[in-house]
């Protein structure tokens, strides 16, 4: 990314969270996650958007809970929403191209495919359960950091996908913290990535949030991950809470 590209893009940041819709295979490269890790009990992820994640994961056996506001919308609010997001991404995409490496996945064009296709598979899950009579199973949960509707140790892992460290233009340091401290609460390790903000930038309190939650007895380490959005390296921050 050039420099002059860097001072665009400081111009317009995205003030407003913006819902995404990865694929299950963007997942597992993110979050460096194998088939063993998704089976070894159930998995919060958190703040899921409209991503196919949680429903292909469910289909080789594992128990995966989605968690985001946007579940409190019936499915043809919720589809609306989600084109309207797609576009937005694309827009965002098409306007600054030098923030991002597509490469891996055949190009933009490509690439676009992949979000449009997750997004229908998670559209008609979410529609097959919220028609079911008894609510369905729990897949789909309205709730938001840091406060979430679970009992204790409830997940053997939390994810946390492009929400912490994305938007810190939206979120203080203090808030970070008790959503870290949030996931912890009812899951023994949580994965979060990027540790970058929309524009591709390193997130400017890390070092003091790592200290933080150190003092919480909470161990933290990033890791490398074969996946790239942004140009440049590309990070997870592992959390683990010591006390436990």
């Amino acid at each position: 990314m050039t420099d002059t590209a860097t001072d665009t893009l400081s111009a317009e940041p995205i003030h407003r969270i913006l819902t995404t819709s990865r694929d299950h295979a963007e997942y597992r490269d993110m979050f460096a996650l194998d088939e063993a890790t998704l089976l070894a009990g159930p998995v919060l992820d958190c703040a899921a958007g409209a991503s196919d994640f949680a429903l292909r994961a469910r289909a080789v056996g594992a128990t995966v809970v989605s968690v985001d506001p946007l579940y409190d919308s019936p499915p043809h609010q919720l589809s609306a929403t989600v084109v309207d997001e797609l576009e937005r991404g694309t827009r965002r995409a098409a306007q600054v191209p030098d923030l991002y490496d597509f490469s891996w996945t055949g190009g933009l064009d490509a690439y676009l495919a992949r979000r449009r296709h997750a997004a229908e598979s998670f559209l008609d899950d979410y529609a097959e359960n919220w028609s079911r009579p008894d609510g369905g199973p729990g897949h789909y949960v309205a709730a938001a950091l840091p406060q979430l509707p679970f009992k204790d140790s409830s997940f053997a892992l939390g994810l946390v996908p492009n929400l912490l460290f994305t938007y810190a233009n939206l979120f203080d340091r203090a808030w970070h913290a008790a959503s870290v401290r949030e996931m912890l609460r009812v899951a023994p390790e949580v994965r979060i990535h990027p540790v970058t903000d929309t524009n591709g930038r390193p997130y400017g309190e890390l070092a003091l949030l790592l200290e933080e939650l150190a003092a919480d007895g909470i161990d933290s380490r990033l890791i490398d991950v074969d996946y790239r959005l942004h140009q440049g390296p590309s990070q997870t921050l592992v959390c683990r809470s010591a006390r436990r």
